[in-house]
């Protein structure tokens, strides 16, 4: 996305708030004269991104070598897999690359053994033919072990938010109540 801005100073912190080594992951904070105060007329519990006049922005990045700061994923859609994390638009991202997937979307679901596990939705070009299972094949290849996709499903399309954009929360929900909601026993981790 680019340097900050002159008076602008950009952090990248772990979980706990501490400043993490360069070209590491973590949360983007923003310190400078055009971060915002608050949220107006905010209601009593809303959770404020702002620290002593630093903003969390809720972004997963890094800054490079160079300066450059990289936006990876937001901190919600991190999927958290036995302790490490899993990026989904990192797994979109390799997806899309297979001849057959015209589209993809990943959410983490429930999984007895690690937490959660990366489940891929994937919209298919009806001119390439291919499995599940080629797909996965492809995908579980070029990343680490602790990111391996175990389950996928075909769509003829994947829901949008109103400006159009892929709805992870929609299928979050649907999946949720698929596999039983809150409260509902887990599911066994698929082999």
């Amino acid at each position: 996305v680019g340097q900050p801005l002159p008076g602008t100073r950009i952090l990248i912190l772990d979980e706990s708030g501490q400043e993490v080594e360069r070209g590491d992951k973590g949360e983007i904070a923003v310190v400078g004269p055009q971060v915002m105060q608050g949220y107006w007329r905010a209601s009593a519990g809303r959770v404020e991104p702002l620290e002593g006049g630093l903003f969390r922005s809720g972004d997963i990045g890094l800054i490079d070598e160079d300066g450059y700061i990289r936006i990876v994923d937001r901190a919600k859609d991190m999927i958290n897999v036995g302790g490490f994390k899993v990026f989904p638009s990192q797994l979109e991202a390799v997806l899309t690359r297979h001849p057959a997937v015209a589209e993809a979307l990943v959410i983490g679901v429930e999984d007895d053994r690690v937490g959660e596990r990366p489940k891929a939705f994937v919209v298919r070009r009806e001119e390439v033919a291919a499995s599940a299972n080629d797909v996965l094949a492809f995908l579980n290849a070029k990343v680490g072990k602790h990111e391996h996709v175990r389950e996928l499903e075909f769509r003829a399309a994947l829901p949008r938010t109103m400006i159009g954009k892929p709805d992870r929360k929609a299928l979050e929900a649907e999946e949720k109540a698929r596999r039983g909601g809150e409260g509902a026993p887990k599911l066994a981790a698929a082999g």
